[in-house]
């Protein structure tokens, strides 16, 4: 299993289609999302409200968004390649 951390510089320079980009991008919305409802639940818990604890909740939120963005149920994907579809037409 590899982690990829958001200011990864080579990970970032192997996207090289728009298709990769937007995939990235959903891949980060979901990861926000779920930080932000993270932050909705009861504090403390088995673990406590440590900085080790924040680290672990943040890279399994991390893996839990890249599963949600690479089973394609999401549909941002698709909604903003048709928006750069629609945008590259009407713009020539």
């Amino acid at each position: 299993m590899r982690i990829d951390t958001y200011w990864d510089i080579n990970a970032l320079e192997q996207i090289k289609t728009s298709k990769a980009a937007v995939k990235a991008f959903e891949e980060e919305f979901v990861h926000m999302l779920l930080k932000e409802a993270r932050k909705t639940m009861p504090k403390g818990g088995k673990l406590g409200e440590s900085f080790s604890s924040k680290i672990y909740f943040d890279m399994y939120d991390m893996q839990i968004a890249h599963a949600i963005s690479q089973s394609d149920r999401v549909g941002l994907q698709e909604y903003i390649e048709n928006a750069l579809e629609h945008y590259k037409k009407n713009s020539q």
